[in-house]
């Protein structure tokens, strides 16, 4: 089987590393498969295209002044049919005639055209795996609180005021997501979609939208390779990073520290609130980038790691962590926490999304009722008074890792409906 994924960057994001990893995992399962991104930070890997490659050779002066036309009103109103003009080509390609069945991922940042969802889908089997909610909405990858994408976007909340410091994608210059909203609807409508998701909670979300009437959905959660994530001895796992060995260890981790969806400006105030009343307190440890977060740190225990790609690292820092605090405001699966269980060290997550799914409370970690500081502040501290069960809680966390998160068995599940879809999309082509 071949396969040819499509997202916007090649290794950045979650999406991204969740789309490494299945195309990895299936490849040494015996399948081909090829990536379309619209950028990518390693362009000499051969199996890594950029779409405006790809589409080159049918570049034309027409297309190229309707496309710069359209770019600019898609940065101003939301998408448009003329942005990206020449991606229209995409399905005239090689590497897309060479594929059995294409798997979409994020299709925003200014390198796809959503008007070729309609001809993709006719000719081939197109599976949209969404990790956000971009798909259903008018504008927002996560609308927070905002239930306007289930009968129509208008005047977002988000693109307004404060709201346009936290918006993702980047915000638009004026509201065009009621416009937005309905060409998404008509498009779908005209559209043979597969959707996988990787959560019930998604799964809800999608019911209750405009992609409610595809051909199928399917929750598929995203894998963790277990023998890199995987339990180390703290003892051991700190020494080699430097740590002191005894003490509670708390860590936070994400790509951004200043993406104010991730939330490390309450884990930053609770940590600081914890350890302003004990000498004892926990050391407060991090995983990222520190792009957009330039606040003075006032902890007194602390240890930034910086952004790290290398796993085994990663794996050395969960497991030298006591717990790994998840205080996302918006999540569709945080690798994070997935990667955390599978190394056996419990979470703490706000009551938010799809996290009562993936962490059980008081068996895997703890979940906090609600997203501000004190509440996180008494969750924490819930932990670190119930030190009698952390020792079963991890073992719990890697128990739901084997059995929800294993990557080989999460692969071979997306392989059997790969094989599935296009069997009944073969099926029904030699009918025709």
């Amino acid at each position: 089987m071949r396969v040819l994924h499509i997202n916007n960057t090649s290794h950045t994001g979650g999406a991204a590393r969740a789309m490494q990893r299945l195309h990895l995992t299936m490849k040494k399962k015996g399948h081909e498969s090829r990536i379309i991104v619209g950028r990518s930070i390693f362009q000499e890997d051969p199996e890594i295209s950029i779409i405006w490659d790809e589409v080159s050779e049918f570049r034309s002066l027409s297309k190229s002044i309707k496309s710069r036309f359209g770019n600019q009103l898609e940065k101003l109103i939301g998408i448009h049919p003329w942005a990206n003009l020449t991606t229209l080509n995409l399905i005239d390609t090689k590497l897309y005639q060479w594929a059995d069945i294409v798997e979409l991922r994020n299709l925003f940042g200014g390198f796809f055209n959503l008007w070729n969802l309609p001809r993709l889908s006719a000719s081939k089997p197109v599976v949209w795996r969404l990790p956000d909610m971009w798909a259903l909405t008018g504008h927002c990858a996560y609308p927070y609180d905002c239930v306007r994408w289930k009968s129509g976007c208008y005047k977002c909340p988000l693109l307004t005021n404060d709201g346009r410091k936290i918006v993702e994608p980047p915000p638009v210059k004026w509201d065009g997501t009621k416009r937005v909203w309905r060409a998404k609807k008509k498009l779908y409508q005209t559209s043979n979609l597969h959707v996988v998701l990787n959560s019930n909670w998604m799964r809800k979300q999608v019911q209750e939208s405009i992609l409610q009437n595809v051909l199928s959905i399917n929750v598929i959660s995203n894998g963790v390779n277990l023998s890199i994530y995987k339990p180390i001895d703290k003892r051991e796992a700190r020494k080699k990073l430097g740590l002191h060995e005894d003490g509670k260890i708390l860590l936070w981790a994400a790509h951004l520290k200043g993406a104010f969806r991730k939330g490390f400006h309450l884990a930053n105030q609770a940590l600081e609130i914890i350890q302003g009343k004990d000498s004892q307190s926990p050391m407060f440890i991090t995983m990222g980038s520190q792009e957009r977060w330039n606040k003075p740190e006032r902890l007194k225990n602390f240890n930034h790691f910086g952004y790290v790609k290398d796993p085994e690292k990663q794996a050395l820092i969960y497991a030298a962590a006591d717990a790994f605090l998840c205080t996302s405001l918006a999540e569709g699966q945080p690798q994070t926490a997935l990667e955390s269980m599978a190394s056996g060290t419990p979470v703490i997550a706000f009551d938010l999304g799809p996290m009562p799914e993936e962490v059980i409370d008081g068996v895997t970690g703890f979940i906090v009722p609600s997203q501000d500081v004190d509440a996180l502040v008494g969750g924490i501290e819930r932990f670190l008074n119930n030190e009698d069960i952390h020792s079963v809680m991890g073992k719990n966390c890697r128990k739901q890792a084997l059995e929800k998160y294993d990557l080989d068995k999460q692969t071979e599940k997306y392989i059997h409906l790969y094989e599935e879809i296009l069997d009944n999309f073969r099926i029904k082509s030699s009918i025709k």
